[in-house]
């Protein structure tokens, strides 16, 4: 499809400020670029939530969840969630992901690098364990 070429004549001064050189354009486009306002993305199925839990956290006698905090060699701080029953590891991968610290998986424990314990509480309330 061929487009009749456009003249501007620029020895004529714009009447104003607000003038838009390009009007002229919008009248020898193809109609079907007016229409669209850009290619049609596909469908994409919502992405799911986190897989359900396979771990379970067993709460303290006064109801608490059994986080604490220990502090080891050279003053650094590792914060410990203990009661573990299922898949340590699983646990694990989501509170360091929601701490963005690194952290390591033992049998019934999991500990995080770092004073996480208001982060590690606030998870479980969230997520309701």
């Amino acid at each position: 499809m061929k487009h009749k070429p456009i003249r501007i004549d620029a020895t004529r001064p714009a009447s104003s400020l607000t003038s838009n050189p390009f009007s002229q354009l919008s009248t020898t486009l193809p109609e079907k670029l007016h229409e669209s306002s850009g290619p049609a993305l596909p469908h994409r199925e919502p992405r799911k939530s986190e897989p359900q839990a396979r771990f379970r956290v067993k709460r303290t006698r006064k109801g608490g969840y059994p986080i604490l905090l220990e502090k080891r060699a050279a003053g650094k701080c590792v914060t410990i969630v203990r009661n573990l029953s299922g898949d340590a590891e699983a646990l694990l991968a989501l509170l360091k992901k929601h701490c963005a610290a690194g952290g390591k998986a033992f049998a019934e424990s999991v500990e995080i690098q770092g004073d996480h314990r208001t982060k590690v509480e606030a998870f479980f309330r969230e997520k309701g364990f």
